[in-house]
């Protein structure tokens, strides 16, 4: 039986030879003579893993404290909303546009303006949080967003009008290539300049990278906690930044905060969770990637 003498015996001289193995281990490396004796093992552990850990677990703390206390007033506080509370104002951000990123920057907005900006897939809105067409946010499951982008048969054209349970006042498309076993992206051309541009700017971003095959193109996109669907082909890291005018709205990548406001970071977006934190403002954001089926497909090339 599992509490009988001998197996609690043989369970206790499991443990004792895993303690054992694991004490060599750590004194395999040695010691540092110049701190009394300390274990390398130890150093590398306490400084590269210990303490960067520490850190992250304050700043979440403080940031956790710092929304618990903005909630309490907003919810005393008529017309004040979380959003204003928790972020500086929107003229506290730098308004000018890095030379850059201009021209996609204006491709993006006349995009938008156009009328033509394509509908969010329902697909896609299950990870976008859900607004109101009067702006309010709405706070619900992820379930229930399921429920509601799957009945949601409205096709809208405009990014400013998108509605509850369509994905919020935001917009979200793609451009480039998709596997030949699916419908090509329709705003290919739709935008044929928008991609151009998207498309060689991440030559300008990160030369040295394997050029992408897909682009994702979002306007005041607030993603949930997820990871992406299906596998990279070739890369193992999508390319992210953000474009406008806009405050707030770093991406989350694993619990670390990224800001990504004219500033490229690439993440494995299949394996790391990530999300995006609120924001003010007009806010675009491109993320270059290569799905699977997608392999030698150089959307610079399309």
């Amino acid at each position: 039986g599992w509490c009988d003498e001998a197996t609690n015996n043989a369970v206790e001289q499991w443990r004792a030879f895993i303690d054992r193995e694991l004490a060599k281990a750590w004194c395999r490396g040695g010691t540092l003579a110049q701190e009394d004796g300390r274990l390398k093992a130890e150093k590398v552990w306490v400084e590269d893993y210990l303490k960067p850990w520490g850190k992250r677990a304050n700043e979440q703390l403080r940031d956790y404290r710092r929304w618990k206390r903005a909630q309490k007033l907003a919810s005393e506080t008529p017309g004040l909303s979380l959003v204003d509370e928790l972020l500086p104002p929107l003229n506290s951000v730098d308004s000018c546009i890095p030379e850059l990123f201009a021209r996609v920057l204006k491709c993006l907005q006349d995009a938008d303006s156009s009328g033509k900006w394509p509908a969010t897939t329902p697909k896609r809105q299950l990870v976008m949080v859900s607004t109101k067409e009067d702006g309010v946010v709405v706070s619900e499951s992820l379930s229930s967003a399921h429920m509601k982008a799957k009945s949601n048969n409205v096709v809208s054209a405009s990014a400013y009008s998108f509605a509850e349970g369509q994905g919020g006042a935001s917009g979200s498309f793609s451009v480039g290539a998709f596997p030949p076993s699916y419908e090509q992206p329709k705003a290919n051309e739709i935008f044929p300049d928008l991609m151009k541009a998207a498309f060689e700017l991440e030559m300008a971003l990160r030369p040295d990278r394997e050029p992408s095959s897909t682009i994702a193109v979002n306007r005041n996109a607030q993603f949930r906690p997820h990871t992406d669907s299906g596998a990279g082909a070739g890369q193992s890291t999508s390319l992210i930044v953000g474009l406008g005018y806009y405050v707030g709205g770093e991406l989350m990548v694993e619990g670390e905060k990224k800001d990504i406001r004219y500033k490229a970071i690439e993440f494995n977006g299949w394996k790391q969770r990530h999300w995006t934190l609120p924001f003010i403002g007009e806010r675009f954001s491109l993320v270059w990637f290569t799905p699977k089926g997608c392999e030698g497909i150089h959307g610079i090339d399309l």
